[in-house]
């Protein structure tokens, strides 16, 4: 990849990228030390911007795409974002050759639809991406004639695993399909309300099919849960078929162009070949086989569809964090207020150290976020296709192991950090941050599904710490082999490593990255060595296995894991940022780097003293950097935020906007806001309220 991108000229870029317009943001402009168009390609390459590019132009052009001032009523939401749906997926934008081709474009096609809408870029996820992959992940030779009617968008699909009063448990499901050998038939059925399928993306108005996860029964035995691919409405007319009970649950916090449905089955008849039984199933005589010999291994494999999800989900979450992020710098750089004494103008509030250790924290984190679930996309896309092409060699297990655990710890890292920033970003533009045209509103909101979907994150976060707990015990036996993605590196000589004493205290050196990092290598040692400690003394105190993990797991094992996916970002962040061709921008990533490293170690500055890593002074050298860090950004702080920005029609910020005129978009907005100007309808009820309120005398 850095040979296709050293042989990316500036005209090249330029074709994608258009000068940006000027205005009051040009004297932060000019002080960026790196060319902004040449920073994107940390994370893109010439086709990626291609293509968001010719996805963008499209979206621009077409008047079904067009913002609306005033927010719609939840009908008209839904009816819109089905009708870009549709619109948009009929275009083929990308086909699966090309992500063979360039596995980086499915991520590009990803940022370019939620930077445009979230709900429409969820919609066509759910509908034709997530449905499909289950189908050839589960499926057998017998369904492909569903993928290719998927295909053609005849059919839409959904995926239903959460019931109502099942969630996490996936095992506590009580949604049943039972087998009748004499009719070669599955009965599907849901005892209760509580055993409805809830939450359901795509359910509530539009699928037709369902991935359906359910008990399978036979001969009296329950063999745990499996999935189905089940009509719910008939394609041709959209009415549920006899035996579906099928709704909309109505109005939620964000998202609402999605669709999120129930459904229940009474005695739902489905044939055999309903079963997605290649990891298990019964044959004609009910008689049940798989080809694993463990069921919790089919069972997790199973599942393995999720972890797709988790990976989608660490991008989701930088997208939305990097939309709030350009606004608030923006913002920031043209909101002027207060100043020196005698000074002749006010100062933009970006110069102010309170709204820069608000800011410049987040924006370092959106780059290693945005690096990083690039990558693990790529890791993740590139394992899927050896997978359906069975060219998958002996690291393929350790691979998805580390993967399921990475991801398990990165997904929760990353939709906290977007929710921490984003509601910083929402604070440090202050009031008119909290009108809804300032987008930061939407982004929040849109955002908080990303910390329970696909795996509640604390929860989730149990995932990554059995793993490596059950590494521990071994760690002086590990060989790469057992770490493809290179994640357990921190437990190489860990046993020495966690006698050390941190042997610097300066402001300088706790800004260089290679301390940092090394000081991280330290912090997730001793916390894995911590959190099985304390779990060998519940156990020896004679508590269950039960009762061992969930006492150890507020401060140690969550704290556990979410150290173990910062140290693996971190790391990740400063290889990618001393590969960088262009001088300028390496150097602008590793101040980024330094930044970011420093954030995420302040906040652990209890535990590092605690453990004796940090001693006397120490922690003041550590914040000193990070206030230094936040104050070496000032001046490529705006380059910065428009190397991630999308165009304005995307943004749909008042505050954002590429020119810096907001004071002209707020006036704009208020101005021409539907009704804004005119007496209310109901005039009479402020006139003649007593009317309706009559005098108690």
């Amino acid at each position: 990849m850095a040979e296709q991108k050293q042989k990316v000229t500036d005209e090249q870029l330029k074709q994608y990228l258009p000068d940006l317009p000027s205005g009051p943001l040009d004297i932060y402009r000019k002080q960026a030390s790196f060319d902004w168009r040449r920073m994107k390609l940390a994370y893109d390459n010439l086709n990626t911007l291609k293509l968001k590019n010719d996805i963008w132009k499209f979206m621009e052009s077409n008047p079904l795409f067009k913002h609306t001032e005033a927010t719609r009523v939840l009908d008209d939401e839904r009816h819109i974002t089905t009708k870009r749906m549709y619109t948009y997926y009929n275009e083929k934008f990308l086909g699966f050759e090309k992500i063979i081709e360039d596995p980086q474009a499915f991520q590009a096609e990803s940022e370019a639809l939620f930077m445009f809408d979230s709900s429409f870029a969820v919609k066509v996820s759910l509908t034709f991406r997530m449905f499909s992959n289950a189908i050839q992940g589960n499926g057998q030779s017998h369904h492909y004639h569903l993928l290719e009617a998927a295909e053609k968008a005849k059919i839409g699909g959904c995926f239903a695993l959460t019931e109502v009063s099942h969630g996490s448990n996936a095992k506590g499901m009580r949604t049943t399909a039972t087998y009748l050998p004499e009719k070669r038939q599955f009965v599907m059925h849901s005892p209760d309300f509580e055993a409805a399928k809830f939450w359901v993306g795509s359910l509530g108005k539009c699928a037709t099919h369902a991935i359906v996860y359910a008990m399978l029964v036979s001969k009296g035995k329950n063999h745990g849960l499996h999935t189905f691919v089940v009509p719910i409405r008939d394609p041709t007319t959209l009415k549920p078929y006899p035996g579906v009970i099928v709704g909309d649950i109505g109005e939620k916090i964000g998202l609402n162009g999605v669709d999120n449905g129930f459904v229940m089955f009474n005695n739902y008849h489905l044939p055999k070949e309903a079963a997605l039984d290649k990891l298990g199933g019964v044959d004609d005589n009910g008689d049940y086989k798989t080809p694993f010999r463990d069921p919790s291994k089919r069972f997790g494999a199973a599942l393995g569809i999720l972890s797709g999800g988790r990976v989608h989900i660490t991008a989701i979450s930088t997208y939305y964090l990097q939309k709030a992020i350009v606004i608030a710098i923006r913002y920031s750089a043209v909101r002027k207020q207060f100043g020196p004494e005698n000074a002749a103008e006010e100062t933009p509030v970006l110069e102010y150290q309170q709204q820069q250790i608000r800011l410049f924290p987040y924006l370092a984190a959106v780059y290693a976020m945005k690096i990083f679930s690039v990558w693990l996309s790529t890791v993740h896309i590139n394992m899927t296709i050896k997978n359906l092409s069975g060219s998958s060699d002996n690291s393929a297990a350790a691979l998805g192991m580390e993967l399921h655990a990475l991801s398990s710890a990165v997904k929760p890292l990353f939709g906290w950090t977007s929710r921490d920033g984003i509601q910083n970003c929402r604070e440090a533009c202050g009031g008119h941050g909290y009108l809804k045209a300032s987008a930061i509103g939407d982004l929040r909101n849109d955002n908080d599904a990303n910390c329970t979907y696909e795996g509640e994150n604390s929860l989730l976060l149990q995932q990554t710490s059995n793993w490596l707990l059950n590494v521990w015990a071994r760690r002086d036996k590990l060989s790469p082999e057992d770490s493809p993605l290179g994640s357990l590196n921190f437990l190489q000589d860990a046993d020495a490593l966690l006698k050390e004493k941190c042997p610097w205290t300066t402001t300088e050196e706790f800004m260089e990255p290679k301390n940092l990092i090394h000081t991280y290598k330290w912090l997730t040692a001793y916390m894995l060595k911590s959190t099985a400690e304390t779990v060998h003394k519940l156990r020896s105190q004679g508590k269950d296995n039960f009762t061992a993990k969930n006492e150890s797991q507020a401060l140690q094992a969550v704290t556990l894991s979410v150290v173990y996916g910062e140290n693996y970002v971190l790391n990740h962040f400063y290889k990618t940022a001393l590969e960088q061709e262009d001088v300028n921008c390496r150097q602008a990533l590793l101040n980024l780097v330094s930044l970011y490293g420093a954030f995420l170690l302040e906040k652990h500055l209890g535990t590092l003293y605690i453990g004796g890593y940090l001693w006397g002074a120490a922690g003041a050298g550590l914040r000193a950097a990070l206030l230094a860090g936040c104050a070496r950004l000032r001046g490529d702080a705006l380059a910065l935020v428009d190397s991630l920005a999308p165009p304005d029609f995307c943004l749909k910020s008042i505050l954002g906007a590429a020119d810096g005129q907001a004071y002209k978009h707020i006036q704009s907005s208020v101005m021409t806001y539907p009704g804004a100007m005119s007496r209310p309808e109901w005039w009479r009820d402020v006139v003649y309220w007593e009317s309706y309120a009559p005098s108690k005398l």
